[in-house]
């Protein structure tokens, strides 16, 4: 199984390397980096998505799972609604980790507009920065436009209704995560036809670094239900009441 990892805004693809070892055999890591996908010049998430779904292939011989972490969540979402629009193979379960059901708005700030003082201080905040970057002028500098642009595209996001997916869907919440709260992770069960779980860890917007054994627990976990089911990962128009 092919496993494709969405990093938060302003987060590295590297970021899921080390998971490769703590994870099965069976299973392939695959970061996906948001370095070429146009959020700098303007892009926005679902643009973004669609040439994230054209790196996936035409029609992988694996099947292939998502994960997402924050804004990684809803860039998962929407590559999986690319794929399905396409009539391409989709995910057979997409895990979202601490980021709020695609419909609902985030609770927290909006910070792609503040000014660079401020920005930086509401990262830092979020627990998601490094230290030695923030106190680099210089190197804030270097990657404060890629950073707000990503904030930009999360923040501008806009849900448009349409089917259910069909695949499983995991969402982890962050027990003391004010941007993402557990009653709009539960939401994400509309979200898809198949099988939903909610999992809530200790901690803030960043948990799933400080409880990475957890998570991976849970996604293992999830993997291995949604390759038990043979579910295809292909979705079709389905009609629900």
């Amino acid at each position: 199984m092919l496993l494709y990892c969405f990093p938060h805004a302003g987060g590295a693809s590297t970021t899921y390397r080390p998971w490769q070892r703590l994870l099965p055999a069976g299973v392939v890591v695959c970061p996906m980096s948001y370095a070429t996908v146009g959020l700098n010049s303007g892009a926005d998430l679902p643009a973004a998505a669609a040439v994230l779904a054209d790196r996936i292939g035409a029609d992988p011989a694996e099947p292939v799972a998502f994960f997402g972490h924050s804004m990684g969540a809803l860039v998962a979402f929407e590559v999986a609604r690319t794929l399905r629009a396409r009539g391409r193979r989709g995910p057979v379960a997409l895990v979202a980790a601490g980021h709020v059901a695609p419909h609902l708005p985030s609770p927290g700030p909006v910070l792609h507009g503040l000014p660079s003082d401020d920005f930086w201080r509401e990262v830092r905040a979020l627990g998601g920065g490094r230290d030695d970057l923030i106190e680099d002028a210089e190197l804030r500098a270097a990657v404060e436009t890629r950073v707000r642009s990503e904030f930009r595209a999360a923040e501008t996001y806009r849900y448009t209704p349409s089917y259910p997916l069909d695949c499983d869907v995991l969402a982890i919440a962050g027990a003391e995560d004010e941007r993402s709260p557990v009653d709009g992770m539960e939401a994400w069960r509309m979200h898809t036809l198949g099988a939903f779980t909610m999992s809530v860890l200790p901690g803030g917007h960043f948990f799933v670094d400080a409880y990475r054994h957890e998570v991976l627990a849970m996604v293992r976990t999830t993997l291995a239900a949604a390759g038990a089911s043979g579910r295809s990962g292909r979705t079709g128009r389905t009609s629900v009441s």
